[in-house]
């Protein structure tokens, strides 16, 4: 059961909010969330999530990364803060949640890493046959060449120099036949 819980939250308001803007010159696109909706979605008072966000205990990198301050406008008009949050930022706060939403959110959230693991271990054992079907050629080539070479050695050393001796022999023997016909 593959279920996506960061689409969609059971009132059907969309949790996740993709965003296009300028990085290093490019365009780079990717979800952000907010508190207003994290809150919405775990059904949490949004103070709660501001207070979590803010005493999250995270590193100053990863919150300047997956955290920003913001501001919207309430019922009454007024400017109230809220923040923004990257997938990250989102996934970090989630994880300390309690409840049935939050439960939800971790048994997808772990489900999912281990469909990346196994698709990853699979590639990886994918990856392992091939460097081993690649090794075992090798050394079938290998053997080869060296059983070659020890055959072109052992030729080389002992049997043309037997052969080139018994063909010496064969020609000294001939050779007063050849001339005893020409006298004849």
């Amino acid at each position: 059961m593959n279920t996506n819980i960061l689409s969609q939250s059971s009132n059907t308001e969309q949790l996740v909010e993709v965003i296009t803007r300028q990085f290093n010159g490019e365009q780079v696109s990717e979800g952000i969330t907010n508190s207003i909706l994290v809150a919405k979605h775990f059904k949490k008072r949004h103070s709660d999530v501001m207070r979590a966000v803010k005493n999250c205990e995270c590193s100053k990198e990863f919150s300047e990364r997956n955290f920003a301050l913001a501001e919207y406008t309430d019922e009454q008009g007024k400017p109230r803060p809220m923040y923004e949050m990257t997938k990250n930022g989102f996934s970090f706060i989630a994880m300390g949640f309690t409840g049935k939403q939050a439960a939800q959110f971790k048994e997808s959230y772990i489900n999912a890493f281990d469909e990346m693991s196994s698709y990853i271990n699979s590639q990886n054992l994918t990856l392992i046959a091939q460097f081993n079907k690649a090794y075992l050629e090798f050394e079938r080539a290998s053997d080869i060449a060296s059983q070659a070479g020890r055959n072109l050695s052992l030729y080389g050393r002992k049997i043309k120099p037997l052969a080139a001796e018994k063909v010496a022999e064969l020609e000294r023997q001939i050779q007063p036949l050849l001339f005893a016909e020409d006298v004849a």
